[in-house]
C-alpha cells in the first residue's frame, strides 16, 4: 500500500511541477490539470475506503494526534524556510 501511494504522490508532484511551469492555453496544460484532478480524487477515495490507509491507521497503535502535531510543526518549518509564512 505504501509503495503504491509513493508512486501516486511522485506522479502528482511531477504533474504539479509541469503545471506550474506552464500556462493555461499552452500545449497539454489543461490535460495535465484534468489528469492531476482525477489522480487526486482516486487517491483520496482509496485512502478513505473502509479498508484504506486511514482506517488502518485508526486501528493501529500509532499516536495519531502526536503524528499530526509533528506534521504541522514540520510544515510550519518548511513554509518558513520557503518564505511563505
Amino acid at each position: 500500500m505504501h509503495d503504491e501511494a509513493q508512486v501516486e504522490h511522485d506522479g502528482a508532484k511531477r504533474l504539479i511541477s509541469e503545471i506550474e511551469m506552464g500556462k493555461p492555453g499552452e500545449n497539454m496544460w489543461e490535460a495535465k490539470v484534468t489528469v492531476l484532478s482525477e489522480m487526486i480524487k482516486h487517491h483520496v477515495h482509496e485512502e478513505e475506503m473502509r479498508d484504506g490507509m486511514f482506517a488502518k491507521a485508526k486501528k493501529s497503535s500509532m499516536d495519531l494526534d502526536d503524528i499530526g502535531m509533528q506534521l504541522a510543526a514540520r510544515k510550519k518549518e518548511l513554509m518558513k524556510d520557503a518564505g511563505k509564512l
